[in-house]
C-alpha cells in the first residue's frame, strides 16, 4: 500500500511538473522584421521621397497563455528620415476609440500610411492607419476583429529611434504577425514623410521588442539600394 502511494504521489508530482512547465514555456520565441524602400534607387547624396513597408513576424509557442509585447523599438537606418513637413497634426483625442472609418474621416489630411494586422497566427485580423501627430509623434490606430477592439498606439521619434510603448497587455490575444506601410507622402516642396539616400549601397533597420512577460527579442532587415548616376 506505501509503495502504490508513493507511485500515485510520483506521478502526480510529474504531471504537476509538466503542467507548470507549460505554462511556463507559454512566450515569444522568435521574431523577423522584412522592411522595404520603395524605389530603391536613389541619390547617393541627396535625400529623396520613398514608401516603407515594414513586417514584424512574432512565433508564439502557445498563444492561449503568452502575454502581449510591451514596447517595441526600431533603429532606422542613418540613410534614411522622417520629415513631417506640412503633414497637419492628429490630436490622439480626435481618433481614439474610434474604428477604422471614422479615425479615418476625423483626421484624413494627417493620413501617412495604412496597414494590417493578425492576431494569434491569423485567427483574427485587422486593420492599421497611420496618423502623423506632429513632427515627433505619430499614430498607429488598430482594428482588430469585425469591429471587437480599437487600439491607438503612440510612437514618438527621436533622432533614428522610434518608440511605441503603450501597448496593452492581452494574454491569450497576442499579434504575431505586424504589416505597414509608410506611404510616399509629399510634405513640402522638396520633401516627402520618409526620405532616404542611397549612401552605401544598403540600408539596415532594426528593431527590439520587450514583452510583458519579460522576453526581449529582435530582428534586423539589410535591403540593397542602387546609386543613381
Amino acid at each position: 500500500m506505501r509503495k502504490r502511494r508513493f507511485l500515485i504521489g510520483a506521478v502526480a508530482g510529474v504531471l504537476g511538473a509538466l503542467s507548470l512547465s507549460s505554462v511556463a514555456s507559454a512566450a515569444p520565441t522568435s521574431q523577423t522584421l522584412k522592411t522595404t524602400l520603395a524605389p530603391a534607387k536613389q541619390s547617393k547624396k541627396a535625400f529623396g521621397g520613398v514608401s516603407l513597408r515594414n513586417i514584424i513576424g512574432t512565433n508564439f509557442d502557445n498563444f492561449a497563455t503568452s502575454q502581449s509585447p510591451r514596447q517595441t523599438v526600431f533603429t532606422v537606418d542613418p540613410n534614411i528620415k522622417f520629415t513631417n513637413g506640412n503633414v497637419p497634426a492628429c490630436q490622439v483625442s480626435q481618433i481614439q476609440g474610434l474604428f477604422t472609418a471614422q479615425a479615418q474621416a476625423a483626421c484624413p489630411q494627417s493620413i501617412v500610411g495604412r496597414g494590417t494586422v493578425q492576431v494569434n497566427g491569423g485567427a483574427i485580423g485587422g486593420n492599421v492607419t497611420i496618423f502623423a501627430g506632429g513632427p515627433k509623434t505619430m499614430y498607429i490606430q488598430t482594428d482588430i476583429g469585425p469591429s471587437a477592439t480599437s487600439l491607438t498606439i503612440i510612437g514618438t521619434l527621436a533622432g533614428r529611434t522610434l518608440t511605441f510603448s503603450n501597448i496593452p497587455n492581452t494574454p491569450g490575444l497576442v499579434l504575431s504577425n505586424f504589416d505597414t506601410t509608410f506611404n510616399k507622402r509629399k510634405t513640402g516642396k522638396k520633401t516627402f514623410y520618409v526620405m532616404a539616400r542611397c549612401k552605401k549601397g544598403k540600408w539596415k533597420n532594426s528593431e527590439a521588442t520587450t514583452f510583458y512577460s519579460g522576453e526581449t527579442l529582435s530582428a534586423s532587415s539589410t535591403q540593397k539600394c542602387k546609386q543613381k548616376k
